[in-house]
């Protein structure tokens, strides 16, 4: 995401003490829940958009006094579990937490299961945030300088880890940008591949902050570059890839909840309204914070509007990395 589309996702933020005070909309779905939610994770425990669902969806439940349950699927970028939502009904008791993954997965997948646009309901972003390059110090990368001055002299020699294609495609402009002779080595999870760069056996790798946040903190791993237009409050200390020395990977990624495709703009709009009040709530606002990220609450056509957008961003990035769909 460009530091530009950035901005709309800080609007969307700076309305939330506004909107979670607005009466609801004329049609609220009043009804809903009357029965256990279900909400999918595409990606396996431990990792960022895990950790985003049990930092929000326990509130939810607390709201809708129903059970609401954490169903982790994954696999495939995010594409196995997103199947599930896109084939269930729009009744909003089947709904998924995705990630920025969900508009690249079309340009490096050849035949996905689902439509991206027509089988999803947009319903809002949940987190906001930039990506982070995170290094090994057992590897004996503590920060961006190390790797950069080994990679350009060992050409071919390093990797560089993603976790879904979000990361991946992040990962492909670092390297265009930075000139670097790397190649991509994709795990099924930010956890795993947190792992192997503990352990020395990648050099560096891309994720979230707020997925690295505990392990940056205690030494293991090591944030070398984020990918946002200026330093983060949270991060003081971790340059950007712009004062790094590698211009033109401005991106930002979002955690964000969806339904199935044709579901009711009432119901879409009253599970918002819920997901906003809890982004106000002050202690949910500070865990987020607290991880280096901003809440979203964007309506759902506004967020609609934000997914076409990317798609066409996306397709383009693919292209120039020369990325085809396997």
């Amino acid at each position: 995401m460009t530091g530009m589309k950035r901005r709309g996702f800080v609007a969307g933020t700076a309305a939330l003490g506004l909107a979670a005070g607005l009466a609801p909309t004329v049609v609220r779905a009043q009804d809903f829940p009357t029965k256990q939610v279900r909400v999918v994770v595409p990606y396996p425990a431990g990792g960022g958009t895990d950790l985003v669902a049990r930092l929000i969806v326990p509130r939810l439940a607390e709201r809708w006094k129903q059970t609401v349950i954490i169903d982790n699927k994954g696999g495939a970028s995010g594409i196995l579990g997103s199947e599930i939502v896109a084939k269930s009904a729009p009744d909003g008791y089947t709904l998924l937490i995705m990630t920025s993954a969900h508009t690249i997965n079309p340009f490096t997948t050849k035949t996905l299961p689902y439509d991206t646009e027509r089988d999803f309901t947009p319903i809002t972003p949940l987190v906001v945030g930039t990506l982070a390059l995170v290094g090994s110090p057992k590897a004996g990368f503590d920060t961006i300088d190390k790797f950069l001055t080994a990679a350009r002299a060992n050409p071919g020699k390093y990797t560089f880890g993603s976790t879904e294609n979000t990361t991946r495609m992040v990962g492909e402009l670092f390297r265009l940008r930075s000139g670097l002779k790397i190649e991509n080595v994709a795990y099924k999870g930010a956890a795993p591949m947190m792992q192997e760069l503990a352990g020395g056996h990648i050099p560096v790798g891309f994720t979230s902050p707020l997925t690295v946040m505990s392990q940056h903190r205690a030494g293991t791993l090591r944030m070398l570059a984020v990918t946002s237009g200026k330093r983060l409050a949270a991060l003081p200390e971790i340059p950007t890839m712009v004062e790094a020395g590698v211009k033109g990977v401005d991106q930002w990624a979002w955690f964000s909840l969806f339904g199935p495709g044709n579901m009711p703009p009432a119901l879409a709009n009253r599970i918002r309204d819920d997901v906003v009040a809890v982004l106000a709530e002050p202690e949910t606002l500070a865990k987020i914070r607290d991880l280096a990220s901003e809440p979203g609450g964007e309506a759902p056509d506004v967020f609609a509007k934000r997914v076409k957008d990317e798609l066409v961003t996306w397709r383009e990035i693919a292209k120039e990395a020369g990325i085809e769909p396997e």
